[in-house]
């Protein structure tokens, strides 16, 4: 028979005298447990170490639960269903060595990615391709006519015309190296007008809920509870935008390099670990144990959860990857962060396949010299059979014509609130679909159950769910 409460009870205090009885369990003055909950919060400033594996094994199941991480915090598990990128190229533009077309196509449906299109001219067949996502400033930053000048005598720049704007002058030299070469909106930034800059990238603050239940933006509760977020958006367009590229009559999909700076920095790191198709990666500015990037567009609940930049590079191993330290939150790399991604490399038995340069005489940049050594990179790993050092040349910048991918032949989409309640509604809407096809029907579909909702979980709470 099984005792009452009461009996439960006296059982209780009599375990607790015992215990007492053996002697007290306080530790001493100024000592506390061993207990994470006593510490303080972790904020995006703290220290995020990397500690490689001992093993090839250890590291695959590691990268296995790292890349579910990733995908369950950007909303992308199970990753959502493909539609028409409905892709339009237009508005080609002529400069020496290169072209440039404007592209907009539909990462889902009546959501819109811009961008710019380089092109190597005089080339036929399959090239090699680089997705370029750009970073904060824009594609189109503009150091201006003073700063490029300081730039140019402190040799972090070269070109006073096409040095102005150091993003489009890294597409340009890449086309003339016989890159096809997309760089592609953030959200909100030039054309990306649907999703605003101060939503995507200076929100920091909750957001109540629109209209309760059925009606929500980003940063609310129901969007939070959804996993869904600027970052995993932004991740999302990525994704799309590497589709679009690889579609490309005049790309080969087995030769494409991911590189961005800073913001497209993190894209690059998220963007190489849970997507396959990469080959070569260049991720400047954000492989840290430090700062681990200071917007929404590169944070979302769940993400660095016992991980951090510099495993979340790993991800690409062994594929080859390089990237540069500065006088930044980097700085330390070649002490920590670089040696142990070096030994996860040589665990894998690709040491050459990685390498980290110090440039600290820089602040965090994408300059001339950084540019410079990732040119020599792609040259080397995408097999462009170039002659060394890859000089970056001068052209004339592009024109606000030229650039502008919207026009009265391709009018702009609508944005504001009322896009973004539309667009959070259909989000949640494919995922619920998704969720209710997962619904077990016999063993097979209870195994797929298991491992899609599953492993969520698991993601989510941090411990294994039973099986039974």
């Amino acid at each position: 028979m099984r005792p009452g409460l009461a009996g439960c009870c006296v059982l209780l205090l009599s375990m607790g005298t015992a215990v007492l009885a053996a002697g007290p369990r306080v530790y001493p003055v100024g000592k506390l447990p061993n207990d994470s909950r006593l510490e303080g919060l972790k904020d995006l400033n703290g220290y995020f170490p990397f500690k490689p594996p001992a093993t090839k094994t250890e590291w695959q199941g590691r990268a296995r639960q790292l890349r579910r991480r990733v995908l369950v915090a950007t909303g992308l598990w199970p990753m959502p269903n493909k539609t028409s990128l409905n892709a339009v190229i237009h508005g080609r533009v002529q400069r020496t060595g290169f072209t440039v077309e404007k592209v907009y196509f539909e990462s889902l449906p009546d959501h819109f990615v811009t961008g710019l299109l380089f092109r190597p001219a005089g080339r036929s067949g399959r090239l090699p391709a680089i997705l370029s996502p750009h970073g904060h400033g824009g594609r189109l930053q503009d150091y201006g006519v003073d700063a490029i000048h300081a730039l140019i005598k402190r040799g972090a720049e070269k070109h006073a015309r096409s040095g102005r704007f150091p993003k489009l002058a890294r597409c340009a030299q890449l086309a003339r190296m016989g890159c096809v070469t997309l760089i592609f909106d953030m959200l909100g930034y030039v054309d990306s007008v649907q999703i605003s800059y101060e939503l995507a990238h200076r929100f920091g603050k909750q957001r109540p809920d629109f209209n309760g239940k059925d009606s929500w933006g980003f940063f609310s509760t129901q969007a939070e509870l959804r996993l869904q977020s600027i970052m995993g958006l932004q991740t999302w367009n990525s994704i799309r935008a590497l589709d679009f590229l690889c579609s490309l009559p005049d790309v080969d999909p087995q030769r494409v390099g991911v590189t961005g700076g800073s913001g497209g920095g993190t894209q690059t790191i998220i963007l190489c670990g849970i997507d396959q198709r990469p080959v070569a990666a260049f991720p400047n500015g954000m492989v840290s144990t430090a700062m681990q990037g200071g917007c929404p567009c590169e944070n979302c609940p769940l993400l660095r959860i016992g991980t951090g930049n510099v495993e979340l590079a790993a991800l690409f191993a062994p594929g080859p990857q390089a990237m540069t330290a500065a006088d930044d939150w980097t700085k330390d790399m070649m002490t920590s962060g670089f040696p142990q991604l070096q030994q996860l490399y040589q665990v894998l038995g690709a040491g050459q396949n990685v390498e980290c340069t110090p440039l600290l005489q820089f602040p965090h940049n994408y300059n001339y010299v950084t540019r410079a050594l990732m040119y020599s990179w792609m040259n080397r790993h995408l097999r462009l059979r170039l002659e060394e050092p890859v000089i970056e040349d001068d052209y004339a910048p592009l024109t606000s014509e030229d650039w502008s991918v919207w026009n009265s032949e391709h009018p702009a989409p609508a944005g504001g609130e009322e896009y973004e309640r539309s667009l959070i509604r259909q989000l949640a809407d494919g995922s619920d679909r998704q969720l209710a096809q997962l619904v077990p029907t016999d063993t097979a579909t209870l195994s797929e159950f298991r491992d899609i909702v599953g492993g969520a979980f698991e993601t989510i709470i941090g411990r294994e769910t039973p099986v039974v």
